[in-house]
């Protein structure tokens, strides 16, 4: 495993983020801050993950509707192909497949739609619907995510039509972004800690919550450059740095995310 020195990290980082600092037009530019906060820790980078989602419909909708809906969105996102089995994993699926399944029960309908996009992206649609008997008509919500495992920070085009969706359903979306990193071998937790100080500290951030258990450190930061931002008790946060040992792969592996991960780790 290499070991790596003292970080350049103030002259790095700047250089890294001056589109972010001189450019703020851009709000989808923070993808390029997380790369080059996953850059400075000295991981090489594994894949980004941005998922956008909330609620769609006030009301819910049937089998006929949620696939038309399904059909639509498929079609603007450009997922193309032709179906295969459900449950192949994304390392098993070819560009030109997808794959769907289709949920139903009682008072809840779901629908899963997988593929890949002009991009290459690996685009999962969910739409799901229910009805609440005791509050009202229930409701329907969309989450889409991508996954990609090259050029991350070139993946504009795709946010913006999913956010034009959202606003045919003149619904707020709501987005989070995550890129993932490795390490070769196990690095201890003391070091990892440290590397994620020094960025934290280049990036003018603070950390507002640390959590450390089985082999898992997990810290939520807060820093001007990102717009965004939630709330862990009274404190706001709008990044989440954490790492963990996988002993079966021999790999630490890091996640960036804003304003939190919420994939697993």
């Amino acid at each position: 495993m290499k070991r790596y020195g003292k970080f350049l990290m103030l002259g790095i980082i700047i250089i890294l983020l001056i589109p972010v600092f001189g450019f703020s037009q851009d709000k989808y530019e923070e993808k390029e801050l997380l790369m080059g906060i996953l850059e400075e820790t000295g991981a090489a980078f594994l894949e980004g993950d941005i998922s956008l989602g909330g609620v769609i419909l006030d009301r819910f909708t049937g089998y006929e509707e949620i696939r038309d809906i399904g059909d639509t969105l498929r079609n603007k996102l450009d997922i193309k192909g032709s179906p295969i089995e459900f449950g192949r994993q994304y390392n098993e699926l070819e560009n030109n497949y997808y794959w769907e399944e289709l949920i139903e029960e009682e008072g809840f309908i779901q629908l899963i739609v997988q593929g890949f996009d002009n991009y290459n992206n690996i685009v999962t649609i969910t739409l799901s619907s229910y009805v609440d008997v005791d509050q009202g008509p229930g409701e329907t919500s969309l989450f889409i995510n991508l996954i990609n495992k090259e050029q991350f920070v070139e993946i504009n085009d795709i946010i913006i039509k999913v956010e034009k969706i959202f606003e045919e359903y003149e619904k707020p979306v709501n987005i989070t972004t995550c890129v993932i990193g490795t390490f070769d071998g196990e690095i201890s937790t003391k070091e990892n800690e440290k590397r994620i100080l020094g960025v934290t500290k280049a990036i003018k951030g603070r950390v507002v919550e640390e959590y450390k258990e089985d082999g898992i450190l997990s810290l939520s930061i807060f820093t001007p450059y990102i717009e965004e931002h939630v709330f862990t008790g009274n404190s706001k946060m709008n990044l989440n740095i954490a790492v963990r040992f996988n002993e079966y792969e021999d790999r630490t592996y890091i996640w960036i995310g804003t304003p939190i991960i919420t994939i697993g780790y």
